[in-house]
């Protein structure tokens, strides 16, 4: 239950704030719009920490799945989807969770440059219209950084999905369940109630958004992702692969074969039509792995170490770090730490046509880097691993 909010001017005077039903004059475009102009209003912030900032894009992105609402941007290039919904039916309130879903699947087989065509249709600017904007709110934001960032969001399935609008009130554990059934990717996943009310005189509109529930990461059996982020085993794979894609599960096909590591007990990764190879390491593939990738937004491949953002992978990532010399003297390639991300790694930037697949050098590089990263890492992940035990 709700009380009854109300305003108080510079004579003390109060304004009663009366609560507004979906037939009082407001629709979900409307709601739309004003959560569009307004994202600050929105708690992403409390959700998650690294969305605190937020940029709009564009509202009714096209995409296979359907049009999206709201799609906003953090500089770094973290993604918000946000679909508004007024919950007039138990109808709507089955589907919203599966539609919000759709659209992170749709997203996640994206390039940086399907959103950037997106977004330029729906703004209708031409360019680089995603950091344009970005760079108009936070101008020292680096063109590079934030189209790497967008690309391994998009890649990853890295995104916050929020279903904001009126009427979510006893379904929210039904919705609680369903997610649960049916989610398979990695995300973050909040409801907000956004309760609409009005002065007496209706010269005054005002909205209050409360955060009703947030998922965690969603956990899930791990094989492998379309960049070095664990994904479900039973994520689909689509009937036709990008031309692309095709090329890169040759090359990683044929690099496996070929690919002699000192550490006989290392696994090989599985070859997937994505621009990324993936290995397990101690103490499993949900903590720990590492990725050799090519990455065409840069113009170059490399190999990371990654630890989950988890609280055994965040030891994990301290614990390397306090022998950060030694691994930088072991290595045979210049390091960066990326303590955000709990990534450590090296690239090589390609000046080719791209993809680079056919070069010789290129799978010389991956041989080199990847068996160089398992002699450092998995020794010391395995002694890490056996302490906690």
């Amino acid at each position: 239950m709700r009380a009854t909010p109300f305003l108080i001017d510079t004579n003390s005077e109060t304004r009663p704030l009366l609560r507004l039903a979906f037939n009082e004059g407001f629709s979900e475009q409307w709601l739309q719009e004003q959560l569009f102009k307004n994202p600050q209003s929105l708690p992403f912030g409390e959700i998650n920490p690294g969305y605190r900032e937020v940029v709009p894009l564009c509202m009714e992105m096209n995409t296979a799945a359907g049009p999206i609402d709201i799609v906003y941007v953090t500089p770094q290039g973290k993604l918000v989807i946000v679909e508004t919904k007024l919950w007039r039916n138990p109808e709507a309130r089955r589907k919203v969770i599966g539609q919000i879903l759709d659209y992170a699947k749709e997203l996640q087989n994206w390039s940086y440059s399907d959103l950037q065509r997106e977004v330029s249709r729906r703004t209708r600017e031409k360019g680089n219209v995603p950091y344009a904007l970005v760079q108009n709110h936070y101008p020292n934001t680096d063109e590079a950084e934030f189209v790497d960032g967008i690309s391994n969001s998009l890649a990853q399935g890295d995104f916050m999905l929020v279903i904001a609008g009126d009427g979510i009130r006893s379904d929210t554990q039904a919705m609680i369940q369903y997610l649960d059934n049916t989610a398979n990717m990695k995300f973050t996943l909040a409801v907000i109630e956004t309760a609409v009310y009005q002065t007496k005189e209706k010269d005054l509109t005002f909205i209050q958004p409360r955060t009703l529930f947030q998922t965690k990461e969603v956990q899930r059996t791990i094989y492998i992702s379309d960049i070095a982020e664990p994904v479900a085993q039973n994520q689909h794979r689509p009937d036709e692969v990008n031309p692309l894609f095709r090329n890169y599960e040759r090359f990683w096909t044929d690099f496996a074969k070929g690919l002699q590591l000192d550490d006989p007990e290392q696994p090989i990764g599985n070859p997937i039509p994505r621009g990324n190879m993936y290995f397990i390491l101690p103490p499993g593939s949900s903590t720990a792995w590492l990725t050799l990738y090519f990455l065409k937004s840069g113009s170059r491949i490399g190999c990371f170490f990654r630890a989950a953002n988890t609280e055994q992978g965040a030891e994990i990532y301290q614990a390397l770090k306090d022998e950060a010399k030694d691994i930088e003297q072991e290595i045979n390639y210049p390091l960066y730490w990326e303590d955000a991300n709990q990534r450590i790694g090296t690239y090589k930037r390609i000046d080719a046509e791209w993809p680079p697949t056919d070069l010789p050098e290129v799978k010389s590089y991956f041989s080199d880097v990847i068996n160089s990263f398992v002699n450092t890492f998995r020794p010391r992940l395995e002694r890490l691993s056996a302490i906690e035990s």
